[in-house]
């Protein structure tokens, strides 16, 4: 079951078809209406069809409309102020609701999002490369160095590094037994789409984790991780806040698979690790 409806349709607006928008809209705007309305009458307020309004249900992960009415029902005790953005007004509560909503939004869509096969594959790539490079623009360079400290631990050499010419030179100089890792939210950044084309010319793999299955970088993937779209921008980035939750989320089932796959020999090494890390801080 869909959790926090009104909230998901919020995030997901930018990203449906014009005629679905206007449902949403309605939809946030007369939600105390909307439990009451059939399929038909909802239709002809909003000047759809009513299979605008199917395909909106499931767009936002309602099996229907009637299954859509039966969440938003029982969503209506949520305050509406909880959904917007948040404001120099919201106290402290408010806050750590809306921040509640936004991150168990992200995790739960997420969770859903992410095929059990593509975590596979990927760990697959990661066990097969010599060399891992890994790159995320933005706030996603967070997520980027995380992915690479948690690697390096367990003896994988990975370079990780915001100079794309570098980034470029590595995998020109060197392609055999290379993985290009990239993280992007939106999948449409300029510096990951150069990125991409050079692996694609040089058959490096890439491993994506991207919001839009339908981006440019995910169909020059190998392999795609999908997270939860956040795509609500507001003052506080409180929308960024979400999608990095759901990028850390992806990065470690990644590292956790990859780990139980030979887990006594990566135990090993990251025994290894530590215990030299704390007896060169001891000396």
């Amino acid at each position: 079951m869909v959790q926090d409806l009104r909230f998901t349709i919020q995030l997901k607006a930018a990203t449906l078809s014009e005629a679905e928008q206007l449902v949403a809209y309605y939809v946030l705007a007369n939600s105390d209406e909307v439990i009451h309305l059939s399929t038909q009458q909802l239709a002809q307020k909003v000047g759809v069809s009513n299979a605008t309004i199917t395909r909106f249900c499931k767009s936002i992960g309602a099996k229907g409309f009637p299954d859509f009415k039966i969440i938003l029902s029982a969503e209506q005790s949520t305050p509406a102020t909880i959904l917007e953005e948040i404001k120099p007004t919201d106290s402290l509560d408010q806050i750590k609701q809306q921040l509640r909503l936004r991150i168990t939004n992200a995790l739960s869509e997420t969770e859903t999002l992410v095929q059990n096969e593509a975590i596979v594959s990927g760990s697959k790539l990661i066990h097969q490369a010599n060399d891992i490079v890994i790159f995320g623009i933005g706030a996603s360079y967070v997520i980027a160095k995380d992915l690479a400290q948690k690697f390096i631990r367990i003896g994988k050499l990975v370079l990780d590094t915001q100079d794309t010419h570098l980034i470029i030179s590595a995998l020109s100089s060197r392609p055999k037994g290379k993985l290009m890792i990239l993280i992007s939210n939106s999948g449409e950044k300029k510096e990951i789409d150069i990125i991409a084309k050079v692996c694609n010319e040089l058959s490096i793999p890439i491993i994506s984790i991207v919001s839009n299955a339908g981006s440019s970088l995910a169909r020059k993937s190998t392999v795609s991780l999908v997270h939860s779209q956040s795509e609500q921008v507001d003052s506080l980035r409180s929308a960024a806040t979400a999608s990095l939750i759901a990028q850390h989320y992806i990065v470690d089932l990644l590292y956790y698979h990859y780990l139980a796959v030979d887990y006594e020999q990566h135990i090993e090494k990251l025994k290894i690790t530590y215990n030299y890390v704390q007896k060169s801080w001891k000396e």
